[in-house]
């Protein structure tokens, strides 16, 4: 599918023979909220050592893939996964284009807090008994619905916090917005550089919704593991996705190195 933001960056290109832009589209890896259930959106939360170990293991499962390129959210969570998955797999010598656009959804005055009790809450609002029952109604959307959910319940501070409004929960369509523009970003700089293998680490949700900018229909798992690995062609604004969505055939290759 096709998806345009802005006019394509002006990189100047290399001289190496154009290639196609192939990204490796990539959560980043186990942290210390994954591990206490906490919501992590802007907020930095560190790997935890078992996260480690699972960035080790998908570096090892991408030894043979030579990236030109690597990208990554500014939290420290994106940065430590794409630094391990590049050293590990043979790329030591790439450096890797930071940028806030590839960060997860916001939570805003949520941030921080049990994601059970707030999913429950945040299901409640909108009109189910459960999260469970959130997402067999509203299926493939769910996720959609739930962070515009958090959008409403925090515009209407029934947290009473004195958050400014720039820092409380996002609508859906922003995170789509800044992702398609992060990634049109990152598509079209590698293509005028020459193409090749790029790798891009972000979150879990904001992956989501990027892809379902790409395509409405494609099937997502609501528990994309740590560390799973979308696979797209990118070509002058379209994006084609290459197997399956989140796949851990990296990690998986990788342990059993």
């Amino acid at each position: 599918m096709t998806i345009k933001d802005n006019p394509a960056a002006t990189e100047p290109a290399s001289s190496r023979a154009a290639q196609p832009v192939t990204i490796y589209l990539g959560r980043h890896s186990h942290t210390t909220a994954n591990a206490m259930g906490l919501y992590q959106g802007w907020s930095d939360f560190p790997i935890t050592e078992k996260g480690r170990e699972i960035i080790r293991c998908l570096g090892r499962g991408m030894r043979g893939i030579n990236f030109t390129a690597a990208y990554c959210g500014d939290l420290l969570r994106h940065y430590e996964t794409a630094r391990g998955a590049l050293d590990w797999s043979g790329n030591e010598s790439v450096n890797i284009s930071v940028d806030p656009d590839l960060r997860e959804d916001n939570f805003g005055s949520f941030e921080g807090r049990d994601a059970r009790a707030t999913l429950s809450a945040v299901s409640k609002h909108l009109g189910f008994d459960s999260f469970e029952e959130t997402n067999e109604k509203l299926g493939k959307d769910a996720y959609i619905k739930v962070q515009d959910a958090f959008y409403e319940l925090d515009r209407a501070n029934i947290l009473g916090t004195d958050l400014d409004d720039g820092l409380r929960a996002e609508a859906s369509d922003q995170v789509k917005e800044r992702m398609v523009r992060a990634m049109n970003k990152v598509g079209e700089t590698v293509a005028r550089q020459g193409g090749g293998n790029v790798l891009v680490i972000s979150s879990g949700l904001s992956l989501r919704h990027f892809l379902g900018a790409v395509d409405p229909t494609a099937y997502m798992n609501p528990d994309q593991p740590n560390c799973s690995v979308t696979k797209l062609v990118y070509d002058q604004g379209h994006y084609s996705i290459v197997g399956p969505i989140g796949s851990m055939e990296y990690y998986e290759r990788g342990r059993q190195a």
